[in-house]
């Protein structure tokens, strides 16, 4: 039966004679650890795989709009089953597939792979590339939490720089001006919809010539020039191949067998790191905040970096002009490097300049993510930071004012904090007119999770509760020598009169503790034992007592 169906398949699709171009090829021989480095395309085109198999089951609990994309997300990793592990899954596999792409295409290069008769192999590897890269940078946003919001600001400025074509360029990516719900929905539609498309067409065309043409043999040293014109040398270099051809290797079983040890090991590392080094959650995107510090992920870092040696007029040219002819030059290579010599040493300004653009590469990116924070930041905790959002998402701001700023039907919720504790706030949450008669607040109707959450962001709005009558006397005995508070003090620091109505208490209490934590160079000394004298109980009752003052 079984045969009946195979010889049903063959009369109608060629499936024997698809079978055997593939599986019965023949590989040229390669040893040792560079036998390793010809695995790197099957890794590749697993992780694809694992990527589409992850997206498909994320997209199923994704919601791609402002009010619920950073629900679903932290819906996927908190609630649904092996949510936060295939969350992982495909947050690490978009950093592998960029470094097994990139390590392919360097391996490509220093072998001298992409001279004839492969320089089209060449361009398709360097477009999917590109292509990699753009999909991880439109993944980026869709947990639209803190990280992922300023991060995709910074990206679309840089493609604003664009001459004469950037204005109109950040509008077809952004859908406005800047980064918002229409961002979400485009980034959502081309990570999903098109970029998978193209990726797998481009990988189809890719996988086609490569079996068409065979994979590449190592490199030979050439003593001189060969003689003879271009096509003469050209049918020496095939003859050369066919004879390393037919004396490799199968490959079925023996490169195969090779490649799937690869994949396996790649799994392996993949999963050890979604399920040890989950991917955070984060806080919600909040537009209007002014002291986060956005960092790109790890493979734009070194373009972070390089900008900051250009002055404001040539961002332009550092950002759009020299990537672009970056990319034209690896376009173009297999033209200019033309002569058929491929080994390494025989190439010396090729391989010194990839050799020189790789250490910058890196060096960029170590430096980038080292460099200093420009501005101090603290993450609120999970519970305020959820209180956050829903306070956002029922537009708390249109009755009630926070800080002086929203509206004014109901109190300023920065003293109500202050006048009430988390039992009564609690119970008006839950029932306003049987608390306050009268009051023309609705029932929100929220679960009991969400009014504590909704209950902590109110308490951080009011300085984070009350505050014993040692948190001045702490301020007198260590703060007071440099920081001024209603009159009083040292001039040295700050003036700290109305430092609750810029800062969190959460944020002043990481401050005290250990301002190198928070910003770098920063001169104030640390606070919490055991490098200094105050506990953490010390620093939280300070820190209430200053986030009050306002």
């Amino acid at each position: 039966m079984l045969r009946r169906v195979g010889d049903w398949l063959d009369e109608r699709l060629g499936t024997r004679a698809l079978g055997a171009a593939l599986f019965g090829r023949k590989i040229p021989l390669a040893r040792g650890w560079v036998a390793w480095l010809y695995t790197l395309g099957s890794v590749a085109l697993f992780i694809f795989i694992l990527q589409a198999v992850t997206g498909m089951f994320l997209a199923m609990n994704y919601s791609p709009s402002p009010d619920h994309a950073y629900d679903s997300v932290a819906y996927i990793s908190r609630q649904v089953a092996f949510g936060a592990f295939v969350r992982g899954l495909h947050h690490w596999g978009a950093s592998a597939m960029v470094v097994v792409v990139a390590l392919h295409l360097l391996t490509v290069f220093f072998l001298g792979a992409y001279k004839y008769p492969r320089e089209a192999t060449w361009i398709v590897g360097v477009f999917l590339l590109v292509l990699v890269l753009l999909f991880s940078f439109t993944g980026y946003l869709l947990p639209w939490n803190q990280q992922a919001y300023w991060a995709t600001v910074v990206g679309t400025d840089i493609t604003k720089e664009a001459p004469l074509i950037g204005p109109a360029l950040m509008r077809l990516l952004c859908g406005a001006s800047q980064v918002g719900a229409t961002t979400l929905t485009r980034f959502f539609a081309l990570h999903v919809l098109v970029f998978p498309a193209l990726l797998a067409a481009l990988i189809a065309v890719h996988l086609f010539m490569v079996v068409g043409q065979g994979v590449s043999a190592l490199p030979a040293r050439v003593a001189r020039a060969e003689l003879g014109d271009l096509s003469e040398q050209r049918r020496s270099e095939m003859d050369r191949y066919h004879l390393a051809k037919e004396a490799g290797e199968p490959f079925y079983p023996d490169t195969l067998a090779r490649d799937a040890v690869a994949v396996v090991v790649a799994l392996l590392l993949i999963g050890l790191l979604a399920w040890r080094i989950p991917p955070e959650i984060g806080e919600i995107a909040n537009p209007a905040s002014t002291s986060y510090n956005p960092r790109p992920e790890w493979y734009f870092l070194f373009l972070f970096q390089f900008l900051k040696f250009f002055p404001g007029w040539a961002e332009p040219v550092a950002a759009v002009v020299l990537p672009s002819l970056a990319i034209v030059v690896l376009l173009l290579l297999p033209f200019f490097d033309w002569r058929l010599r491929r080994h390494p040493l025989d190439r010396p300004l090729a391989t010194s300049v990839a050799g020189l653009a790789v250490a910058g590469f890196v060096a960029l990116t170590i430096a980038g993510a080292q460099s200093p924070r420009v501005s101090a930041y603290v993450p609120e905790p999970r519970l305020v930071a959820e209180g956050q959002r829903l306070f956002n998402q029922h537009h708390c701001l249109s009755c009630h004012s926070a800080n002086g700023h929203g509206g004014v039907i109901g109190p300023d919720l920065a003293l109500a904090a202050r006048q009430h504790d988390d039992r009564w706030l609690l119970a008006h949450l839950a029932d306003p007119q049987g608390i306050v008669p009268g009051s023309p607040m609705p029932k929100f109707l929220l679960l009991p999770d969400e009014q504590k959450a909704l209950v902590a962001y109110i308490q951080e709005l009011g300085g984070g509760g009350p505050y014993t009558a040692e948190a001045p006397k702490l301020f007198d005995r260590y703060c007071s020598v440099c920081h001024r508070l209603h009159g009083k003090g040292g001039a040295l620091g700050p003036d700290l009169s109305s430092i609750g109505s810029a800062r969190s208490q959460t944020f002043i209490r990481a401050y005290i503790g250990d301002p190198s934590t928070v910003l770098t160079g920063a001169r104030m000394p640390a606070y919490l034992v055991p490098k200094g004298p105050l506990t953490n109980a010390e620093i939280a009752d300070l820190a209430r007592y200053l986030a009050q003052q306002r």
